[in-house]
C-alpha cells in the first residue's frame, strides 16, 4: 500500500503489535490484505486485539516528518455483518486455513447429522452442535500437533465423517447414530479449551478441566434439560466423548469398551497423524525424507516417484 499524505483509506488489517503513547492517540503495527505493513495511530484507549482482523477507515497525516494513518473508524471483522464468502476470504489472507471451503465443510458435516435418526441421539446432537456452530467452523482442531490452523477442527470433524463411511459398509454391526454423533461431539467443546480461533493458546478451563470432560459434561446437561437424562443413548455417547483419546496419559479416563467407542478412536488417531503426514510430505521434495515428525513417534518419511 502506497501511503499519501491527505488521503483516505479503507481496509482490513491484523494488528500485529501496539506501541505506548504519551501523545492522545497510539501507533499500532499493521499487517494490510496485501501483506504491506502500516503504522495506524488510534485514539488513546481504544480497546483492540493483537492478531485479529479489523476493518479501519483512516487518514494519512504527518506525524513527525512520517507519514502515518490516523484512524476514524476501526471495527473488529468478528462484530461484522459480512458473508462466509468475505469472512473465509478475509481469513486466507491473514492465516493459515484448512484446503477446503467453509461452504463445503458446512455442507458436509451438515449432510452427515441429516442421517441421525434415533430421537434422543439427534436430539441432543443438533441441540449442542447448534449452539456452539459459530465457532465451531473456525477453530483450529490443536494449538501446534494437528489440523492447527483456522477451520482445522471442522476439517477434522468432516474427514472422520468420511472415513466413517467405509467401516460402516464394512461393519453392519455398528450403528451409524452413535458413529456420526459420537464424532460430530467427540471435540466439539475445543471451543471451550482454547482462547481463540487465531493463534490459539490453552484458556484455564482447557488446562484444568479439558475437552473430553467438558463434552461429558454437556451431554449430561443436555440430556438432562431436553428430557433424555436416564436412557442408555445417552451413557453410550458419554462413553465415546470419554474413551476417544483412549489411554489415560491422553485425556481418557476410560478405554473403550463399545465398538462404534473404539472405531471413532481408531479414526481420530488416523487422521490426526496421517494428516500432519501429507502436510509433511507436500513440504519435501521427491528423493527425500521428511523432517522427524512428533505425532508419529518421530520418524522421518520417505517421499518417493510415486507420491501424489
Amino acid at each position: 500500500m502506497v501511503i499519501e499524505l491527505g488521503k483516505s483509506y479503507q481496509f482490513f488489517g491484523r494488528i500485529d503489535q501496539m506501541n505506548g503513547s504519551t501523545y492522545d492517540d497510539f501507533p499500532v503495527n499493521v499487517t494490510c490484505e496485501d501483506m504491506d505493513k502500516v503504522i495506524v495511530r488510534v485514539t488513546k484507549g481504544t480497546q483492540l486485539l493483537v492478531n485479529k482482523i479489523y476493518y479501519i477507515e483512516a487518514l494519512a497525516a504527518e506525524f513527525k516528518d512520517k507519514v502515518h494513518l490516523k484512524a476514524s473508524k476501526v471495527e473488529l471483522m468478528s462484530a461484522m455483518k459480512i458473508s462466509d464468502i468475505e469472512k473465509e476470504r478475509l481469513m486466507r489472507a491473514f492465516y493459515d486455513y484448512a484446503p477446503i471451503s467453509l461452504p463445503e465443510l458446512k455442507h458436509g458435516i451438515e449432510s452427515y447429522l441429516n442421517r441421525l435418526e434415533n430421537e434422543a441421539i439427534k436430539a441432543i446432537t443438533f441441540d449442542i452442535f447448534t449452539r456452539y456452530s459459530e465457532d465451531f467452523y473456525l477453530y483450529p482442531a490443536a494449538t501446534k500437533f494437528h489440523h492447527a490452523y483456522i477451520s482445522g477442527l471442522a476439517y477434522h470433524t468432516l474427514t472422520m465423517l468420511k472415513l466413517s463411511d467405509g467401516m460402516i459398509q464394512v461393519y453392519p454391526f455398528l450403528n451409524q447414530d452413535l458413529i456420526i454423533a459420537g464424532i460430530v461431539l467427540h471435540d466439539v467443546t475445543k471451543i471451550l479449551e482454547f482462547d481463540t480461533y487465531e493463534g490459539s493458546e490453552y484458556t484455564l478451563q482447557g488446562k484444568l478441566v479439558g475437552h473430553i470432560t467438558l463434552g461429558v459434561n454437556e451431554i449430561a446437561l443436555t440430556a438432562e434439560r431436553l428430557g433424555y437424562a436416564n436412557l442408555e443413548e445417552i451413557m453410550l455417547l458419554e462413553h465415546i466423548i470419554l474413551s476417544h483419546h483412549y489411554y489415560g496419559n491422553f485425556g481418557s479416563p476410560k478405554k473403550p469398551n463399545i465398538a462404534e467407542a473404539l472405531i471413532i478412536h481408531f479414526i481420530d488417531n488416523i487422521d490426526s497423524k496421517v494428516a500432519v503426514l501429507g502436510e509433511a510430505l507436500a513440504e519435501v521434495d521427491q528423493g527425500t525424507f521428511t523432517e522427524s515428525l512428533g505425532v508419529l513417534d518421530k520418524e522421518r518419511y520417505y517421499k518417493h516417484k510415486l507420491s501424489k
